[in-house]
């Protein structure tokens, strides 16, 4: 059975969001990601991926990196992914680092077809019905992503004046 496969960027034409930090208790975040992709994108712990977490608890400054995905079905052909990559540095003395952060997300649709029928009616369904819904799921999965910025800039003291 072959397949009709359509990955589009949440964050297009750019495909990350970038937050750079330098200041107190770099680590707090670090430990909220879970939470957030959790609270803002409305999903079960089990569809939270840990992909790579690590730490060095031995050198000072403390080293830390880590990645996360949150995948949420928005229907049963379209699944969102947000992916947080993290990584930053904080000494254990002044607890003075740094922070670097990436956002990104895809918004994926898969349609299954057996034969040149079926292939031409999904490509017309896709055109002509499918388009707007799957451009709200982007919208949505943006706003998820805006979230979750905001909510780390606040949890820094970072956030622009009036959020």
């Amino acid at each position: 059975m072959a397949t009709i496969n359509i990955v589009d960027d949440i964050l297009a034409p750019a495909d990350t969001i970038k937050l750079h930090y330098e200041g107190k208790n770099t680590f707090r975040v670090f430990d909220m990601v879970r939470g957030l992709l959790r609270d803002v994108m409305k999903i079960s712990s089990k569809d939270i991926l840990e992909t790579d977490a690590r730490w060095d608890v031995f050198a000072d400054p403390r080293a830390f990196y880590g990645m996360w995905m949150g995948k949420r079905k928005e229907d049963q052909w379209t699944m969102t992914y947000i992916r947080i990559i993290m990584q930053g540095e904080m000494d254990m003395k002044t607890r003075l680092g740094w922070l670097d952060v990436r956002l990104k997300g895809t918004v994926e649709t898969k349609y299954q077809w057996t034969n040149f029928i079926q292939r031409g009616f999904w490509w017309t369904y896709n055109r002509t019905f499918y388009y707007k819904q799957r451009r709200m799921y982007l919208e949505f999965a943006k706003d998820n992503v805006y979230t979750i910025r905001r909510k780390m800039q606040q949890a820094l003291g970072i956030a622009p004046p009036g959020e």
